[in-house]
């Protein structure tokens, strides 16, 4: 299982941010989506509480759901365009199911929880149609949400993280396309090379699975692509690019606790965009125009941002009360 969210260890106040690329949107900039969803642990961590916040003030709007801490992972939380559903992965209690994880969905209106699948990581499309996730044991699947119809794909060249419990999954702008960043495995971190033809992820050398869509019923299809530059891991950020229907915007933290945004085509070329110093990277808006990251320690602080021209533009608000585990725009 994933361990859960380690959003600590920031060492100081973000800095301006540092233009090192071109520019990520057009002159025209989007509006955030009004709300966005966050679970936080509550006293001594014995419980996980979902709730809405909105993204003019950085207030709760509402709380939907709790859960024990022994239960809730973060192996993916997506949240609906339209604000409508929550989608989120549970540890199963029945010793019958203790190696798999619980893909759930929950009714913002109503509360009520239903199973979706096996399952983990779930990404949704920018139109609320189509639930891209994990499935068990090894591979991706696509849940038209309307017809329920799943199609699935498995992703063998990447060896044992195709599994993709501790991948990143994210959709391009118009839907045609999902990206999926994989974990690096355990031989991987020692330095152990790839095995021939294998499309293994390293700290050296990041990939990028693009997992092409058509529509139903043609079956999915995948190229892996090794990324020009820096390595990727499993936590990368991922939103479609505005500014292209053919690229994936990603952000990543480094070592030094700095967010670098990469804009990166299904051709593996990389153009950096810009660089936040001492930052965590949480949740891209659909766009890829906001971002809301953390900043500072004892307690972090929640930030709204704004990315156009290659600048980063804070927001109104900044909320330092949140002991967050997991957050989707």
């Amino acid at each position: 299982m994933g361990a859960r969210y380690a959003l600590v260890g920031l060492a100081c106040l973000v800095a301006l941010a540092i233009l090192v690329g071109p520019s990520l949107t057009s002159a025209s900039i989007p509006a955030p989506p009004p709300t966005f969803v966050a679970v936080t642990e509550g006293a001594h961590q014995f419980r996980s509480q979902v709730s809405v916040y909105s993204s003019t003030t950085g207030a709760m709007v509402r709380p939907l759901a709790s859960f024990p801490d022994k239960t809730f992972t973060n192996n993916g939380l997506a949240y609906a365009p339209n604000g409508s559903a929550v989608y989120f992965t549970l540890i199963p209690q029945h010793p019958a199911r203790r190696f798999s994880l619980l893909l759930m969905r929950l009714d913002v209106a109503s509360g009520r929880q239903s199973l979706i699948a096996d399952g983990a990581q779930p990404a949704l499309s920018n139109d609320g149609t189509q639930l891209a996730y994990a499935a068990f044991p090894r591979g991706l699947a696509v849940r038209d949400l309307t017809t329920g119809q799943t199609r699935t794909i498995g992703l063998g060249r990447l060896g044992p993280a195709a599994n993709l419990l501790n991948a990143t999954i994210g959709w391009l702008e118009d839907g045609s396309d999902i990206a999926v960043v994989p974990s690096a495995t355990p031989w991987d971190l020692v330095g152990r090379p790839p095995k021939l033809r294998w499309c293994g992820t390293t700290q050296a050398r990041g990939v990028i699975v693009f997992v092409h869509v058509p529509a139903p019923p043609a079956r999915l299809t995948a190229d892996c692509v090794r990324v020009a530059g820096r390595g990727l891991n499993g936590r990368a950020i991922l939103a479609g690019d505005s500014a292209s229907r053919r690229t994936v915007l990603v952000a990543i933290n480094t070592d030094d606790d700095r967010t670098v945004v990469e804009r990166i085509a299904q051709t593996g070329a990389t153009t950096p965009v810009l660089t936040i110093p001492n930052s965590l990277p949480l949740s891209f808006d659909p766009s890829g125009t906001h971002l809301l990251y953390l900043v500072g320690h004892n307690p972090p602080t929640l930030t709204e941002a704004t990315i156009a021209g290659g600048q980063l533009t804070a927001g109104p608000w900044r909320n330092p009360h949140l002991n967050l585990a997991a957050l989707a725009w």
